[in-house]
């Protein structure tokens, strides 16, 4: 709504400790810097409750006032730090198939709980039980972060769980990132550490005020560790698990422990705990069985009906002691109707359970699987459907936008995108959710941030991760090709390159756009300017980055040009050392306007310099005397365009046509790769070729956007021939068939066909985000989002 400029806010806080009164304080501000002020109060104190509203101010009336927020600090102080981690004290082997822990101990209440919060985090991956209740709907905490640097820790209201008297907590440990086999040609294990542990602190407060503390030591001898009925467990292996092997109550009290081993503690820096700034990963829906197909093996092929981010949960009844399931998950079928799993590589995706005999619920704990189907070998008797629940998983975040049209297949394709994005925000934005290669590429988040944060708020999510790109850039002097970075094959040394680098840039500047926080831009605005300076020297005297990097490929440049050959998806029609320039032109662009946007008026200088002479060598070395590219590809113009890299009017005409002839020359189907993707509709729409435009979105032919619907996509795949006119696969041994890179044409989408975009007026005052409904270019289809 519009708001008078000199209106007035009023702030509200009921605010209080746990065994204390409350009391409330109230502000009044104006009302027209109304997007994320700052806190207007005194701080909160540990363990201080707080309840947050406003209203508008009145004169006539009594104010109506907003839903309240809760808001409560975590551990604001290194002292407040008192735990230590601990884990299991025998031997096992170096990698690979460790069974993992469990952790217990008891504790003595003398009174019932006001208040208890549980602050937990773990090297590996750890799920908390208290009085043999879960704690929390989390699961793979606490992420992945750099944790030499940055542990995550979460928070826990668990008063309901604990009572007077004697009370028990006990842990899961798996290996997860910290330990578990990461990445591709045979992966590497231990990358941050060989040892799994807990740290866990439990904040007591009773009626009368008073406090108890549970801190996790190997002194005292109440913390005790044996292994657990999980005998291995990978995120993209799957997990084993073995029902006969679990203590029944083992963590609730009483339980006989006297088995059971002392900890021991394990090296660890308090100083790296840090309070996550995004949500958790949880259940986000679920799916239905489809079809059920029995093979003549008598394993049982199960379609979900979408492929994506999931775990099976398994109603398992009526099974004798011994026995032995096995649960395999892939994305596609093959033309015998069995799982296609040459995609997968390492990345198995087999989860197995070994009965005891008992009636058991069962969901692998420690691991997550991207598929559609599943196999199931091993059932004795007949798989039903209700002994199957299907739950879907991603980091939790709110949606803020959506797309509906008249066009089903439209809409089919715009869905496609937006499970390609749940699929792959699990604690860190990844490129694909199956294989062994589930990194935090930086290449695929950048061309993607524009799209994602139209359809979620993903600043805490990205902001979060784009602390490690900073600290991995800072190490490397380079922005890795994937945050967190492992050395691998051929990956093993960082090098600036075009696209992944400008993650830098483009990520945050995404993020600025669709929320206009100026403190989350200035937060970012070092890693920006560090790659910025970082490549500037890698130019040659004219401006244009030609320098090619060490990396085996060197520039990746339109990385999967549709012409590029399966086992090299470097090899692109467009010159490498365009694609690099011009987008290293962009990004020095958007340097510009972060700099006067934070008023750093000596760095804006810089970068206008910067830009002019990088602009300026793209003009000479790229684009001939009669307007043509060097490069005649759709690519060339799509980013010459968008990026505004021609100077004036008659050379973007001729820009402008030539694209639309080489559209129209290549009969309506994409010839982009990765860098021109997302820039070929805006690039036509722009200089006047809107029917170009949508004929080549509508196309069904290979490769288009709506081949892959019309192939059965569910999800957006990484070639734009992962499956093949034929229903034969791309023989690369890179195919995904869910990856959200070639998705971003729905900022197109959301843009133009909807008319709806962030806004922006250049201006130190004015910098802040508008959203509009218009009306439809074609009358076709309608976005929403919030007006803000």
């Amino acid at each position: 709504m519009d708001i008078a400029q000199d209106a007035n806010v009023l702030i509200r806080v009921r605010r209080r400790l746990p065994g204390h009164d409350e009391h409330t304080e109230q502000v009044i501000a104006s009302a027209s810097d109304n997007v994320l002020r700052d806190w207007p109060f005194r701080p909160l104190g540990k363990r201080e409750q707080a309840y947050v509203s406003v209203a508008l101010a009145n004169d006539c009336d009594e104010p109506i006032w907003s839903d309240e927020a809760y808001v409560e600090p975590g551990l604001i102080h290194s002292g407040d730090i008192l735990s230590q981690m601990v884990g299991p004290a025998w031997r096992e082997p170096w990698s690979d198939r460790r069974q993992a822990p469990l952790i217990r101990t008891e504790l003595q209440l003398r009174d019932t709980p006001q208040c208890a919060r549980l602050y937990v985090s773990a090297f590996g991956l750890v799920d908390a039980e208290i009085n043999g209740n879960p704690v929390g709907e989390d699961i793979l905490n606490p992420g992945w972060t750099l944790y030499n640097e940055r542990l995550q820790y979460r928070t826990y209201d668990v008063t309901d769980l604990l009572h007077a008297g004697n009370n028990a907590m006990g842990f899961w440990l798996g290996d997860g990132w910290y330990r578990g086999r990461l990445g591709f040609w045979g992966g590497k294990p231990n990358v941050y550490g060989s040892k799994l542990g807990v740290w866990a602190q439990l904040e007591v407060t009773f009626a009368d005020g008073s406090t108890q503390m549970v801190a996790s030591n190997a002194y005292d001898g109440a913390w005790k560790a044996a292994k657990g009925p999980i005998i291995s467990s990978g995120l993209c292996e799957g997990e084993t698990y073995d029902a006969r092997l679990l203590p029944e109550g083992w963590s609730c009290a009483s339980f006989d422990d006297s088995g059971w081993e002392r900890v021991t503690e394990i090296d660890f820096d308090p100083l790296t705990l840090t309070s996550p700034e995004h949500d958790p990963i949880r259940r986000i829906g679920s799916h239905d069985i489809v079809s059920m197909n029995t093979l003549d093996d008598g394993s049982v092929i199960i379609d979900f009906g979408q492929n994506c981010t999931q775990r099976l949960e398994f109603n398992v009844s009526t099974l004798p002691a011994g026995t032995t399931i096995t649960v395999q998950h892939a994305e596609v079928l093959d033309n015998d109707g069995d799982l296609f799993t040459r995609p997968l590589r390492r990345g198995i995706q087999r989860d197995t359970y070994i009965s005891d005999g008992k009636n058991k619920t069962w969901e692998p704990r420690f691991t997550i699987h991207g598929f559609r189907y599943a196999k199931v070998q091993g059932w004795l008797g007949t798989l039903r459907p209700e002994d199957i629940v299907c739950h879907v998983y991603g980091s939790v975040m709110r949606r803020i936008g959506w797309f509906d049209c008249s066009s089903e297949i439209v809409n089919a394709m715009h869905s496609n995108v937006v499970w390609s994005m749940l699929s792959n925000f699990v604690s860190v934005p990844t490129d694909c959710p199956q294989r062994d290669e589930r990194m935090g590429w930086t290449g695929d988040i950048a061309l993607f941030a524009p799209t994602a944060s139209f359809l979620y708020d993903t600043e805490a999510f990205l902001s979060n991760w784009l602390v490690d790109v900073a600290s991995e850039t800072d190490k490397y002097n380079a922005v890795p090709y994937y945050v967190p970075f492992i050395p691998l094959a051929e990956w093993r040394k960082p090098e600036n390159i075009a696209i992944w680098g400008d993650a830098a840039v483009l990520v945050p500047w995404a993020l600025y756009m669709a929320s206009g926080d100026v403190h989350m831009l200035k937060r970012q605005y070092a890693l920006s300017r560090m790659y910025i300076e970082q490549v500037s020297e890698l130019l040659s005297e004219d401006g244009v980055w030609d320098r090619p990097p060490k990396l085996e490929f060197g520039q990746l440049g339109d990385w999967l040009d549709p012409t590029a050959p399966p086992e090299d998806a470097a090899k692109a029609m467009t010159a490498k050392e365009l694609v690099a320039t011009a987008f290293y032109a962009q990004s020095v662009t958007i340097a510009k306007h972060m700099a006067e946007i934070l008023g750093n008026d000596g760095d804006k200088s810089d970068f206008e310099a910067l830009e002019h002479r990088v602009r300026t060598g793209f003009q000479r070395r790229f684009i001939k005397a009669d307007g043509r590219m060097t490069s005649d590809t759709q690519c060339a113009y799509a980013l010459a365009i968008q990026f505004k890299l021609i100077s004036d009017d008659e050379g973007l005409s001729v820009a402008g046509n030539r694209l639309a002839a080489l559209v129209r020359a290549g009969d309506y189907t994409v010839g982009t790769g990765f860098a021109g993707t997302p820039y070929i509709l805006p690039a036509l729409t722009a200089t006047g070729h809107l029917d170009e435009a949508y004929r080549l979105f509508l196309s069904t032919k290979c490769p288009s956007w709506l081949y892959q619907v019309s192939m059965g996509a569910t999800t957006t795949w990484e070639r734009w021939d992962s499956q093949r006119p034929d229903g034969s696969f791309n023989p690369g041994g890179m195919t995904s068939f869910n990856h959200y890179s070639l998705g971003s044409v729905a900022t197109w989408m959301h843009e133009t066909i909807g008319g709806i975009s962030h806004w922006r007026r250049v201006g130190r005052s004015s910098w802040y985000p508008r959203c509009w409904e218009v009306q439809s270019t074609m009358h076709m289809c309608a976005t929403t989002v919030p007006m803000g």
